[in-house]
């Protein structure tokens, strides 16, 4: 599962650069090298949580400027090596990460808000700072010169620095590669790709957020520390500056945000060019011209190539694999074969709503809805657009809570719940409007939510066997984000069923597809519940309906109006009315249920009237 290629790679490149470097370039070129690393390093800190957990935050210079701080103030006050006050800094970095991330992310901020959240932050260490005059104030620190041996103090000349930070920077990219695939690493973009499909998965999207913020911060304190000294003096504006929290973000995206060797590339090809540009053109023009040549770089970049330098090796990979043969293409859409076991009868309660209200402000969504459904029951939900059906199945799943009654689990109340721990406990759902991992392969997907459950290799195994299961195996390599519509649906129903669900929420899976395409479908459902599986369904196509469950509730307006067989439903006067809208007087079309129409079938043919 670890694919930590290409950060070994980048890491082998860059300790071979810190021994040629000084050799064949002097101190110049060893001093550019030196900033070169240190803006890799930071880039690759920030990567943690900006690409990879998919939260940008601006805020990372305020994290340099703890690490340099915290070891140079200690180092001052104390006599404490600078190497032990770095590690120190990294946790007090550490701990302010996990508190402005919890601010942020308990309360659901949006990404625009979070990345102001941590500018803000920053901007306000950088004004404390200045005016404490314990730390310098506006006028920095300078550190001290100490007399122990070259580990616990300072070291001297530029080529020390030069191996020390050529080391640092190697382990945290050998760190991030092996994170990057591990669990924690499918976890942290899993919630960069969709942080609702990520909690109905089962994972603890809080809990992930934190611990990429946390790491990252951290490592970039190790950098604010090594920076102090290496310079020997510093100062707010130098390593709380918004400078440096703007370049961080803009070397990233230049290299490729979101991709091991992203924040490599981009500092390696701008650190450089701007260093050059600055020293050689001389005049007042070249105080700022690096600048300039960042902001070009970057406009370039995302207009030509959004996934930064290092998405050019994945889309040649994309054009190759939209090349491959057009019989491997149609076998990939083969529908899932029919489960052969045979029928399970339902069993005693497994899921019991007891009179559940939800209100929205004024408006109230349900009414004192109440249900229980059997083990191995296939139960639906049907009703006009606007009947309340997605809401209750927004507070089976953890994602609202009631505003009055309870949800029971085999007797155990689950509502109120956050999405993961329903999911955990066993209630899995789909969504309206597909939600995948865009840029996951199909495999990738599937596997996501099967680590929520097991650890690898046994998540492995499941997840070959839920692709099998929903016949996706031949597209196992694909990206989610360019499969069909009815490939999406069983994607998603693929990734539900890899939590390891005893309770299957399925909200209009059928929505858009073809007949054939909804035979399929009804086939993959049906064979669930031959395994055993307890299903609920939310469908408009009343034929599925009428095919697939044992018994059918009706909501219209949030109340509940009929429930029992489909048999039983499509009789109920009070169902025919509320369902298809026919007025008072005229003879009930109990047929129209029964031959499959839905809502807008039913209006249509009152239009024509």
């Amino acid at each position: 599962m670890n694919r930590i290629g290409p950060a070994a790679g980048a890491a082998a490149g860059i300790l071979l650069a810190a021994t040629v470097v000084p050799a064949v370039g002097g101190a110049y070129w060893t001093n550019v090298a030196i900033l070169t690393l240190l803006w890799v390093y930071v880039c690759t800190a920030w990567n943690v949580v900006g690409g990879f957990a998919g939260q940008m935050s601006f805020g990372n210079a305020a994290f340099f400027g703890i690490g340099a701080y915290t070891s140079t103030y200690l180092a001052a006050q104390t006599g404490l090596s600078p190497w032990l006050g770095m590690g120190l800094g990294g946790v007090l970095a550490a701990g302010a990460a996990l508190m402005v991330g919890y601010i942020s992310f308990r309360w659901g901020v949006s990404h625009l808000v979070f990345a102001l959240v941590t500018l803000a932050f920053d901007f306000a260490l950088l004004y404390v700072v200045s005016g404490v005059g314990a730390l310098g104030g506006v006028n920095g620190l300078f550190v001290t010169d100490q007399t122990l041996p070259l580990w616990l103090g300072r070291l001297e000349g530029r080529i020390g620095h030069l191996v020390l930070l050529a080391a640092l920077t190697s382990a945290l990219l050998l760190l991030v590669g092996w994170l990057h695939g591990s669990r924690l690493g499918f976890f942290w973009r899993a919630v960069r790709e969709n942080e609702q499909a990520a909690a109905a998965a089962g994972i603890n999207v809080l809990r992930v957020k934190q611990s990429a913020f946390a790491l990252s911060a951290g490592a970039t304190a190790l950098a604010g520390s090594f920076y102090a000294q290496y310079v020997g003096f510093i100062d707010p504006e130098s390593v709380f500056g918004i400078d440096l929290a703007i370049q961080m973000v803009l070397f990233t995206i230049v290299g490729g945000n979101g991709t091991l060797v992203g924040p490599v590339l981009g500092p390696a090809l701008l650190v450089p060019l701007g260093e050059v540009l600055r020293t050689h053109l001389g005049g007042r023009f070249a105080a700022g011209v690096h600048h300039l040549v960042y902001g070009l770089a970057l406009i370039a970049i995302l207009l030509l190539l959004p996934e930064g330098l290092a998405g050019l090796a994945g889309r040649l990979r994309r054009r190759r694999r939209a090349a491959e043969p057009a019989a491997r293409r149609e076998a990939a859409s083969e529908p899932p074969a029919a489960a052969k076991a045979p029928r399970r009868t339902a069993g005693g309660p497994l899921l019991t709503v007891v009179s559940v209200s939800k209100r929205f402000g004024g408006l109230e969504a349900l009414r004192g809805v109440s249900l229980s459904v059997a083990e191995g029951e296939i139960f639906g939900v049907i009703g006009p657009n606007g009947a309340g059906k997605t809401t209750l199945f927004a507070i089976l799943s953890g994602f609202l809570s009631p505003s009055d009654g309870c949800v029971l689990l085999e007797g155990r109340r689950i509502e109120g719940r956050p999405p993961h721990e329903v999911c955990k406990l066993g209630v899995a759902r789909t969504f309206q409007i597909t939600q995948t991992f865009p840029r996951f392969s199909v495999a990738e997907t599937v596997l996501t939510a099967a680590l929520t459950r097991h650890r690898e290799p046994a998540a492995r195994r499941l997840a070959e066997r839920v692709l099998d299961r929903v016949g996706l195996r031949a597209r196992r390599e694909a990206r989610a984000a360019s499969l069909t519509l009815a490939e999406q649906r069983r994607l998603e129903i693929a990734k539900a069923l890899a939590t390891e669900p005893r309770v299957l929420l399925l909200d209009e899976v059928m929505a858009g597809l073809t007949p054939v395409e909804m035979d399929d479908a009804i086939r993959l459902i049906g064979g669930l519940r031959e395994e055993g599986m307890t299903v609920i369904v939310i469908e408009h196509v009343i034929r599925a309906v009428m095919r697939l469950c044992d018994r059918v509730l009706v909501l219209d307006a949030g109340e509940v109006v009929g429930l029992g067989s489909p048999a039983e439903v499509a009789r109920d006067p009070r169902v025919i009315e509320a369902y298809l809208g026919t007025p008072s007087g005229e003879p009930h079309r109990s047929a129209a249920v029964a031959a499959g129409e839905g809502p807008s079938s039913a209006a249509a043919r009152r239009r024509e009237r």
